[in-house]
């Protein structure tokens, strides 16, 4: 009896995939950031961005996305303040544009291929309206204790003083 060589029952040789881009668990989707941005502020957004770097394992990208994000929120803090009434939507975009695109080139391929489940929309549009929520009583409480446009009154027409 002749011996062949070949193994018909040995798996066949493949390329294995790499496993830096392989994902954890589910990934939120590149239009989450870009939702969680718009609703949330930047801080948001980096929220969903630190996610998804866990999940897949480049934890020394986090606090880069994290300081991306305080930055951005800093940024758009100070120019909103001497914009005029009108020009915040410009803003707006530019800040969502500018996060979705940090985000694409951080991880942008590794999601494309990402063959596991993703985390929904609505769950990023929820953590969107708890950082803003968060946002609005940390802006109330500062204006409440310093006394920020106390005697003020803004209308329409600018501001009005009250006595």
């Amino acid at each position: 009896m002749d011996a062949t060589p070949e193994n018909p029952y040995r798996a066949p040789a493949a390329e294995l995939l790499s496993t830096e881009d392989r994902a954890v668990g589910p990934l939120y989707r590149m239009s989450a950031v870009g939702i969680a941005t718009f609703f949330g502020t930047p801080l948001a957004g980096a929220y969903i961005m630190a996610h998804n770097l866990r999940a897949l394992g480049q934890q020394d990208r986090v606090r880069n996305a994290w300081w991306m994000g305080i930055g951005l929120f800093a940024l758009v803090m100070v120019i909103g303040y001497w914009l005029p009434d009108g020009a915040s939507m410009g803003l707006t975009v530019a800040q969502v544009i500018g996060m979705h695109q940090y985000a694409k080139s951080l991880y942008g391929e590794a999601v494309a291929g990402h063959l596991g489940g993703f985390r929904s929309n609505w769950r990023a549009f929820g953590i969107a309206l708890l950082f803003l929520l968060a946002f609005i009583v940390v802006l109330f409480t500062v204006v409440m204790v310093t006394g920020i446009g106390e005697g003020e009154m803004t209308t329409l027409g600018g501001p009005v003083s009250v006595e």
